[in-house]
């Protein structure tokens, strides 16, 4: 059964007292109440679910104490969402950032494909990596390995996972 949260809720979850200054996940009425420590308020050294850059100058978000309190306009689009900040408590919102092609690499053999993988592959072993993608961790060590016998299944569920997309160059 889930719990009932601000602005149902009136009182602290732990002290039962009314709420006064904060509202924390819609529960507390402190940092104390939450076990959480007081949350960085130097926008600078906060993390970046917490603060953002605007024009060379770190800013913290705004805070919502529950998702009726976010505006219309802004719940409207339909990249935006909304999350609960792990250092501060409260509720923010955030849309979806443009990405943009951080390094671009050409491949010309299987070896240097398998050497791709390995490295987006980092610590992780195949069978953690075969779980989360869906396939067997054989297929995994084929791609890496270079054989020509692999599924080309498993490399697009690789190459989805690890976020790497393909694109071909004329010449």
């Amino acid at each position: 059964m889930a719990e009932t949260l601000y602005p149902e809720r009136q009182r602290c979850k732990t002290c039962r007292g009314a709420f006064k200054t904060h509202i924390l996940k819609g529960l507390y009425c402190s940092y104390t109440c939450a076990k959480h420590p007081e949350p960085e308020l130097d926008p600078a050294k906060a993390p970046r679910e917490c603060a953002y850059e605007r024009d060379g100058k770190f800013v913290s978000k705004r805070k919502f104490r529950c998702e009726s309190e976010i505006p219309d306009s802004i719940m409207s689009r339909p990249d935006v969402s909304v999350y609960t900040c792990s250092n501060c408590l409260y509720l923010h919102t955030g849309t979806a950032v443009k990405r943009e092609l951080k390094a671009s690499k050409s491949i010309g053999s299987m070896e240097e494909l398998a050497e791709v993988l390995v490295k987006a592959r980092g610590s992780a072993t195949r069978t953690t990596v075969g779980k989360v993608a869906g396939i067997r961790p054989i297929r995994i060590k084929e791609w890496e390995e270079g054989s020509n016998k692999a599924d080309p299944t498993a490399l697009f569920e690789l190459l989805k996972l690890y976020r790497i997309s393909l694109s071909v160059g004329f010449r």
